[in-house]
């Protein structure tokens, strides 16, 4: 099994590996010690998190029970896991397939860039390299099964509230009915994964190239808008262009 965090590491390798060779440097001065940066806190982290979702009202009890029975439907145990494996299937070998080329690089000179994959330089570098990322796919694998276990249940019961709190108790019975059906079971195991499915992924980064040609309008839009209103302090204190 492949996860998200097989593509991050792969991702994380892949940067310094990919990246454009430079010229040579003088070796840096020595500088005092940079100051410790503060620990990480989980629990600031989630105090803002809390305010930034925060906690809605209890759903009425007869139509949270029928919720939960819907949710079971449609997130039974181990979607989580096959959903991310699923995303993530083949997608650690086309990371290490890509090459400086494929990123658009071109050497100094304006030539197209190395042609050499991440495989290869890695490879190079590290005859056992193909074994290592087997263990490390393997542990990585097992791992986040591991959390699955953890997530499945806190997402089931985020869902099952909202649900309770965005249809009738009629309307949950009915959902309940067809969820029960063979049909309805097999679009239960199917549902979430088809949000990660390459054809439906595709479809949404095809939007990106019109989302940024718009942008500019929108800009437009903003400051026409907003130019009744008073400059703020920093639009005051920029220099004229």
């Amino acid at each position: 099994m492949r996860s998200i965090m097989i593509g991050a590491v792969l991702l994380a390798l892949a940067s310094p590996a990919l990246a454009k060779p430079s010229a040579a440097k003088a070796p840096p001065k020595k500088e005092a010690p940079a100051a410790k940066a503060p620990d990480f806190d989980i629990g600031q982290m989630m105090a803002v998190m809390d305010k930034l979702f925060p906690a809605q009202p209890d759903p009425a009890p007869a139509r949270l029970a029928l919720s939960r029975t819907a949710v079971q439907g449609l997130l039974p145990d181990g979607t989580y896991a096959r959903m991310m494996d699923g995303v993530m299937h083949g997608v650690a070998d086309r990371v290490l397939g890509l090459t400086e080329a494929d990123l658009g690089k071109t050497d100094a000179k304006g030539k197209a860039a190395d042609t050499t994959t991440l495989r290869e330089k890695m490879a190079k570098d590290d005859p056992n390299f193909d074994e290592r990322m087997r263990i490390i796919e393997k542990i990585v694998g097992e791992e986040f099964a591991k959390m699955t276990a953890m997530i499945e249940p806190r997402l089931r019961e985020g869902l099952a509230r909202s649900m309770a709190r965005r249809f009738d108790e009629k309307q949950l019975a009915d959902l309940n009915a067809f969820l029960a059906t063979d049909s309805g079971r097999a679009f239960g195991r199917q549902s979430m994964a088809m949000y990660v499915d390459p054809d439906v992924m595709r479809a949404m980064v095809s939007t990106l190239p019109e989302m940024m040609k718009g942008m500019p309008d929108a800009a437009k839009r903003i400051e026409s808008e907003t130019a009744h209103l008073p400059k703020t302090k920093g639009d005051k204190a920029k220099p004229a262009s």
